[in-house]
Formats: C-alpha cells, sequence, structure tokens
C-alpha cells in the first residue's frame, strides 16, 4: 500500500512540474496565399523578452509582447500588418491585397528574424 501511495505521489509531482516548466518548446507555423501570408509562433515564455528587444528594434516601436496585444503595425508608406500576441504566443497577419511588394519582403524579413531569435 505505502508503494502505491508514492507511486502516486511522484506522479503527480513529475506532472505538476511538467505542466509548469518553462520548457524550450517552439511551434513555427507560415501560410503564404496569394492574398495573405499569416506567421504564428508558439515559444517559451522565458523568450519574450528577447522577442521584444528584437521587434522594438526591427520596427523602431515598443511592444509588450507579454500582454494581450491586438494591433496594426505601420510599414514604411500606406503598408501595414496585424500583429497579435501575448507571451509565448505571436501571430502575424500581412493583407497582400491591398499592400505593396515592399511591404511584404519586409514582413517576410521580418519572420526570418522573429524565427532565428526563438530557434537561438
Amino acid at each position: 500500500m505505502k508503494n502505491i501511495l508514492y507511486s502516486i505521489a511522484i506522479l503527480f509531482a513529475t506532472l505538476n512540474f511538467g505542466c509548469h516548466s518553462d520548457g524550450g518548446h517552439l511551434s513555427i507555423k507560415t501560410k503564404d496565399t496569394g492574398t495573405l501570408f499569416k506567421f504564428e509562433a508558439n515559444y517559451a515564455g522565458s523568450k519574450t523578452g528577447k522577442l521584444e528587444k528584437y521587434l522594438d528594434s526591427a520596427l523602431n516601436n515598443e511592444l509588450p509582447l507579454d500582454q494581450d496585444i491586438d494591433l496594426f503595425v505601420n510599414l514604411n508608406g500606406g503598408d501595414k500588418f496585424n500583429l497579435k500576441a501575448k507571451k509565448g504566443w505571436l501571430e502575424i497577419n500581412f493583407d497582400k491585397r491591398n499592400s505593396s511588394l515592399a511591404g511584404y519582403v519586409k514582413v517576410k524579413k521580418l519572420t526570418d528574424g522573429i524565427k532565428q531569435k526563438l530557434s537561438e
């Protein structure tokens, strides 16, 4: 009976640690169609500060990625993209129909930089 109780206690302790650890998980999805470019990243919350610094310097804008944000970010000219974020998650949506090729290239470079920062 003692062995069963010890086994259950160890199981709960292991599950509790596994569920609360901020492991090194990383999931990046990109969808690029004729009308839309979508980028989504799920990452360890501990990398939020590093990503925030990168985006602040790349966009010349301070973005609080550890809070729930949903905003449009203006690029040069009339191009803009929708950025949604919270700690451990980021999504970028870019509508190609109402934007220039230069804006698309800039967003692609930005997401490539995000991938690199999150992979470090």
